[in-house]
């Protein structure tokens, strides 16, 4: 799973304290809207072969972890973790012949969307901040 991480973690989880506190109900339509935005840059970076692989991004529930907020995202393509992870290739007779690489779609999308998401996510407190404080 990838993970996004931000930088001067106290000042950040005063802010979320407050906001926590005050209007939780806005964290999660934030997250919600940040894995929708994280979604749909997966999808797009994703090539359309069946398309099974772009329609199986699904969301999963924000969850309160220890310090904070979590947003997931999974696919439910049977054979997602193959093309993304890469696998050997076998015979009928279960001899390996080689190995295809890992295409990193979803990889590849979250490096590409960190800073973006990141950014947004820190203006949007720092906003939420001063209009609760």
């Amino acid at each position: 799973m990838a993970e996004f991480k931000l930088e001067g973690l106290d000042e950040f989880q005063e802010k979320l304290r407050l906001i926590e506190k005050r209007a939780p109900d806005r964290i999660l339509y934030k997250l919600d809207d940040a894995g929708k935005e994280l979604r749909k840059q997966a999808r797009a970076n994703t090539p359309k072969i069946t398309g099974n692989l772009r329609k199986g991004y699904k969301l999963l529930p924000v969850e309160k972890i220890a310090g904070g907020y979590q947003k997931g995202m999974t696919n439910k393509a049977p054979h997602f973790h193959l093309v993304e992870k890469g696998h050997r290739k076998v015979t009928p007779g279960g001899r390996e012949i080689g190995w295809t690489p890992g295409k990193f779609y979803l990889e590849q999308t979250v490096k590409e969307m960190e800073e973006p998401i990141t950014e947004d996510l820190r203006e949007w407190m720092d906003e939420l901040f001063q209009e609760l404080n």
